[in-house]
Parts: C-alpha cells; sequence; structure tokens
C-alpha cells in the first residue's frame, strides 16, 4: 500500500506539473495577431509606357507575403491570365510575368484575397495599375518626325566610292522616279554622295559633279519630296577614324578635308529651301570594327559631326537654320542611345546648334543574318529563311524577333524624341530571298517593322539599291530610272501604309498574318 501510495503521489505531482508548464507555455508563446499585408509600390510605375512584349512586374508589400502560385491565372493584364506569378523565397514582393500586347493602355488586375501574410490575413483590396503610352507632344521634333514620314533612298547611285566602276545602280534618275515615289505616298528621298572621288589635288570638288548631283536634288523637290543629302563613302568614312583619335597629324588631315568638304557642298546648295536637309556623315566606323569602338573614337566622331555643323552653319543663306542630321558610331542605335551609369548617353553626343535643328539619324538592319543575308538552302546555321514568332525554331535568332524590334525603336523616341530631338531611321530594309516562303518572311518583316516604327514616331528610310537579284546586296524596290516597282510590286505600298496608318489594329492584323514555317 505504501508503494501505491507513492505511486499516485507521484503520478498528482506530474499531472500538476504538466498542467503548470502548458500554463507557463501559453503565457509565453501565444501568438500575437498579425495585420495584413498592404500594399506599397508597384515596378514599373504606373503612368509610365509598358512596350510589347514579356515583361516582369514586380508588386511589393509592406512585410513577408505568401501566395499560392496556383492562384497566378487569377491576375489578368488586359484581361489575359499571366504568366506566371510567385513570391521568391521569404521576401515582401510578388514577381509577376506577362505578356504585354500592341494595345497604348495596359491594366494589370490582382484581385482580392490573394495575398496574405504568414498567419493567413489576406490583403483584402482589389490592385490596379495601369500603364500607357502618351501620345508624342506637338512640339518641333514631332513635327520634324512627322514631315519626314516615310522616305527612300537613292542607293549605290552618288554613294560609288569605286568610279572605275560607274555609279554602281546603273540608273539615270528621272522626274518619274521621283514623281512615283511621290504619288506612292513617300514624303522624304535620302541622297548619299561620295565626293572625295571627285575632288583635284586642291581638294576641290569637280563642279560638274555638284551640279549632277543638284540636278536630282531638284527633280525630288520638284515631285514635292523632302530631300537629306549627304557625305556616304568618303575616305574620313572608314578610313581615317582609327589614327585621327589617336595620331594628331591625322586628325588635323582630317578636319581639314571634312571642313572644305563641306563648305563647298553648303555653299552650292545656300540657297535652296527647307526642303532640302543635310546629313553629315553615313556609318563611320574603325575598319572592319561595326560594333563595338572605343572611347577615343567616339569623341572624335562627335567632335567630327560639330565641326561640319559649325562649318554649314558658317555658310549662311538658309543653311543658318538648314535641319542637319548627325550620327554616333556605325549609325547603330544601341552604341547611340547607350547611357552611363548616370543615365547620360554615354558614346554620343549632340552637337551645339544655335539653330536648335539638329537630328539624329540612326540605321538597322536587324537581325542581320536574316535582312543581309540570303538563305543558304543547304541550312547552314549561320544563316536563317525566317523571322518572327511563327519563324524556323532551327534557323531563327530568338533575340531578335519582334520583341526586341518593338522595343529598340521605341527606345529612339524616349531617348531623342521625347527629348525634343528629331530622330529617323536613315536606313532599313531586308534583301531578296531565296525561297517564296522565305521571301514571305521577309514581308512580314518589313511590315512589321514599319509599324514599330509608326508605334514609335521613327521616320523610315528604306534602302533601294536597284538590285533584285539574290545575293548580299539584293535590296531593289523601285527602279532608279523610271519609278516603277521591281520585284514584289506590293512592298513599297505595304511598307507606306504600316509607316503611316493610324488604325490601332493594325498591329494585330500584321501579327496574325504572319507566315507559318513549314
Amino acid at each position: 500500500m505504501k508503494l501505491k501510495n507513492i505511486f499516485n503521489t507521484l503520478s498528482l505531482a506530474a499531472v500538476a506539473l504538466i498542467a503548470t508548464a502548458c500554463q507557463d507555455t501559453d503565457a509565453q508563446y501565444e501568438i500575437p495577431v498579425v495585420d495584413a499585408p498592404d500594399f506599397v509600390q508597384i515596378t514599373p510605375a504606373e503612368g509610365t509606357a509598358l512596350i510589347f512584349g514579356e515583361k516582369t512586374i514586380k508588386v511589393k508589400f509592406d512585410r513577408k507575403i505568401n501566395f499560392a502560385t496556383k492562384n497566378a491565372s487569377k491576375i489578368t493584364l488586359n484581361g489575359t491570365p499571366v504568366k506566371k506569378a510567385l513570391v521568391l523565397g521569404a521576401d515582401s514582393t510578388l514577381t509577376i510575368t506577362a505578356d504585354v500586347n500592341f494595345d497604348k493602355k495596359q491594366t494589370l488586375v490582382i484581385p482580392a484575397s490573394l495575398i496574405a501574410n504568414a498567419q493567413g490575413a489576406t490583403y483584402d483590396k482589389e490592385i490596379t495599375a495601369t500603364w500607357e503610352i502618351k501620345d508624342l507632344s506637338s512640339n518641333e521634333a514631332y513635327a520634324m518626325t512627322q514631315r519626314l514620314g516615310w522616305g527612300w533612298n537613292l542607293g549605290n547611285h552618288f554613294d560609288t566610292s569605286d568610279m572605275t566602276w560607274g555609279y554602281w545602280d546603273g540608273a539615270t534618275p528621272s522626274a518619274a522616279l521621283f514623281q512615283s515615289l511621290a504619288q506612292a505616298g513617300a514624303k522624304t528621298v535620302r541622297i548619299p554622295a561620295t565626293w572625295t572621288n571627285h575632288m583635284d589635288e586642291n581638294n576641290v570638288i569637280d563642279a560638274a559633279y555638284l551640279d549632277e548631283v543638284a540636278g536630282v536634288v531638284d527633280l525630288a523637290i520638284a515631285a514635292g519630296l523632302n530631300v537629306i543629302l549627304n557625305t556616304h563613302h568618303d575616305s574620313f568614312e572608314a578610313g581615317m577614324l582609327g589614327n585621327a583619335s589617336t595620331n594628331p597629324a591625322i586628325a588635323a588631315e582630317a578636319n581639314a578635308l571634312i571642313e572644305t568638304v563641306w563648305n563647298q557642298i553648303a555653299t552650292r546648295f545656300a540657297n535652296y529651301g527647307d526642303q532640302l536637309m543635310f546629313e553629315t556623315f553615313n556609318e563611320v566606323h574603325n575598319g572592319d570594327d561595326w560594333s563595338k569602338g572605343s572611347a577615343a573614337q567616339f569623341a572624335t566622331l562627335n567632335a567630327w559631326n560639330q565641326l561640319a555643323v559649325n562649318t554649314i552653319r558658317a555658310t549662311g543663306g538658309n543653311n543658318a537654320t538648314r535641319w542637319i542630321g548627325v550620327s554616333g558610331y556605325a549609325a547603330s542605335i544601341g552604341l547611340t542611345i547607350a547611357k552611363d551609369e548616370n543615365g547620360n548617353l554615354a558614346n554620343f553626343q549632340l552637337p551645339t546648334d544655335p539653330a536648335n535643328h539638329i537630328m539624329v539619324g540612326v540605321h538597322c538592319y536587324d537581325p542581320g543574318n536574316f535582312c543581309q543575308v540570303p538563305y543558304d538552302v543547304k541550312g547552314d546555321s549561320l544563316y536563317t529563311n525566317s523571322w518572327g514568332h511563327n519563324a524556323d525554331p532551327e534557323h531563327v535568332n530568338k533575340d531578335c524577333n519582334e520583341e526586341y524590334i518593338v522595343n529598340l525603336l521605341y527606345s529612339l523616341r524616349t531617348t531623342f524624341i521625347e527629348q525634343g530631338i528629331p530622330c529617323y531611321l536613315g536606313e532599313y530594309g531586308c534583301v531578296n530571298q531565296t525561297t517564296d516562303q522565305a521571301n514571305a518572311f521577309r514581308r512580314y518583316y518589313l511590315e512589321f517593322f514599319c509599324r514599330a516604327a509608326y508605334q514609335a514616331g521613327i521616320p523610315t528610310f528604306i534602302w533601294d539599291n536597284n538590285s533584285y537579284n539574290t545575293g548580299n546586296e539584293a535590296f531593289g524596290y523601285v527602279d532608279h530610272n523610271t519609278g516603277s516597282y521591281i520585284g514584289d510590286a506590293t512592298l513599297v505600298p505595304m511598307m507606306i501604309k504600316a509607316a503611316t496608318s493610324a488604325d490601332a489594329n493594325d498591329f494585330y492584323t500584321i501579327w496574325n498574318s504572319s507566315p507559318v514555317y513549314e
């Protein structure tokens, strides 16, 4: 009995101890009530533009959150479920991946009660965020881009760099050529010209050559077209930049040559009205380097642009206020708009101009393995026979699709036009391909490119060298003699419509008309 009493006593003590311990635990570790998460901000910020393509949106709350990934389909962008939504680790941010369409306005909707804290308390309000591509301001820069419109290049005529072959296009431009372009809806003709091949030992440009160029300029202006006249394949275009950036003697030689060339051109055209514009250079680069350059070369080209502008302005007459186009290294979009860590242009510097009539010209033949090289029928992986979302997955540049083009061209708008500086695409194009299917994708590329430029507010100038064979130089669209179409006669009207139509649905129509690789 004694032993039993001892066990009973111990049992009662144990129960009491456990009870006391439980009471203490409840007192010390009671789970506190935590407020529901509160919405803080969204990135990109509302009111900015959200441009076509797959984009990441970050929604931040004031504390760590939970989100069931199965609920991603309940979040919509312009009425379409987003692709993904998740919380990366123990974080306060919901990361959303969504496909942005072609609409100017994008609206994200996150229904109430999808976001919770660790205890399950939810954010009980709907989150709605809106981004919009606003119309460009009606300022002088905008007016200038509208005036330039869709343009055309008289390529490989006056820009011949080896006169032993004559004019490369083998043509004699006529009044009918420019009248045909104007009737089709073109607004501007870019006339590339090489001058140093027509200079004597004293660097004097042949007067007959100046008159010949002026005669073609006159024909274009008489047809109601604007004209952009440049220096194109002159010796400083490729041969002098690298040396001039490191050798003072060559730098002085280049400066003297640029000054005398532009003095003579500008003097000859000083009395022309504002339908005529100048472009200082074409695609100045160093040797075979088209994509990198150096800080010294960028600085040299910036100085050359300033020198050309100063020389033109000093000739007086209408040149005192004439619009002048300038380009960055190789007329590359990427190198021209590149920014430093402070958000300033890293390589390109806009010349100082008392008239404030400077435009920026850039070129684009992206992707190069489709636009500049016809498909290798052997299927070499270096080449591609299609482009875009319906392209051949084995022979396509996936990083240079529709999203790339839209965002690249829109970056020109934000860098220049929105800052009051006109910008134009002095060259774009795509070679005639070797198969019907490849040419169907060529057609789609040209139409889509023009539409993307229209959305960005960028005037476009098709490169046309009067050649419609097959090869790396097959950029012909319009006969340089007569103005009649060569090759596919529907291409030029199609491009003009895509580059000028105000129909907001055109982007979707073009996208849906893409050929499908078979």
